[in-house]
C-alpha cells in the first residue's frame, strides 16, 4: 500500500478539494505554451488562463475521496506502471470545448500517440478496481491553456491558430502524477505523487 505524505497524511477529507492522475510535462513545453497563449491575450480575452505550472494531460479525474481509497489507487496505478517505459510526444494544434464562438476550455493538442493511450487507460481501469466511478467518456488527451471566453466579440478558432503558429515540438513522456487542486491559489496544482515511466 502507498502511502499519502505531507499535506495529505491523516488529514480529513477537505470537500473544496479534488484529485486526478495525468501526465507530467516537461517545463520546456510547459514555458513555449505559455509563450503561446501570451501572444493570445490581448485580443482572446478567456475568464481564467492557466499558470503554466498547471498545465497537463488528465487521464482519470477522481473528485474527492479519503486517503485510502487514493492510496488503494496509486498502488495499482504504480503496479501497472512498474515496467513501462517513457515515450515521446509531440504537440499538435489548439482547439477549444463548449460553443464555436464562445468556447468554455481553449486546449492544445497532442498528436496521436498509441502509447499514451495505452498508458492512460491502466491508469484508468486501476482507478475503477479501486473503487472510483469516473466520467466515461472518451478519452481526448488535451492540455487545458484558458476557461471560459467572455470576449465582446465572436471567438475564432481559426484566428487562434494562425496567431498561436504552434510548432510541432517534441518531449518525452516520463511521468505520471498524483494532483491535488487548491481552489484559488495559482498555480492551482499540487503533485502530491510521482511515478517515474522507465527511461
Amino acid at each position: 500500500m502507498v502511502k499519502l505524505k505531507g499535506k495529505q497524511e491523516g488529514m480529513e477529507m477537505n470537500m473544496n478539494t479534488h484529485f486526478f492522475f495525468a501526465l507530467v510535462l516537461p517545463d520546456d513545453i510547459k514555458a513555449y505554451l505559455n509563450a503561446v497563449t501570451e501572444q493570445l491575450k490581448p485580443d482572446f480575452p478567456f475568464k481564467k488562463w492557466l499558470h503554466p505550472a498547471d498545465y497537463h494531460i488528465t487521464m482519470a479525474f477522481l473528485g474527492n475521496a479519503p486517503d485510502t481509497l487514493k492510496e488503494d489507487a496509486l498502488g495499482r496505478v504504480g503496479s501497472e506502471l512498474a515496467n513501462e517505459a517513457s515515450f515521446g510526444l509531440e504537440l499538435g494544434d489548439i482547439g477549444g470545448f463548449g460553443k464555436s464562438d464562445s468556447p468554455r476550455i481553449l486546449w492544445a493538442g497532442v498528436k496521436q500517440q498509441e502509447r499514451l493511450f495505452a498508458i492512460q487507460r491502466k491508469v484508468y481501469n486501476s482507478c475503477i478496481e479501486a473503487g472510483f466511478d469516473l466520467d466515461k467518456k472518451p478519452f481526448k488527451p488535451h492540455i487545458t491553456l484558458a476557461r471560459k471566453f467572455e470576449g465582446d466579440n465572436p471567438f475564432s478558432l481559426e484566428g487562434v491558430r494562425q496567431m498561436a503558429n504552434v510548432q510541432e515540438k517534441h518531449f518525452e513522456a516520463d511521468q505520471v502524477a498524483l494532483y491535488q487542486t487548491h481552489l484559488g491559489a495559482s498555480p492551482s496544482y499540487e503533485k502530491i505523487f510521482t511515478i517515474n515511466l522507465q527511461k
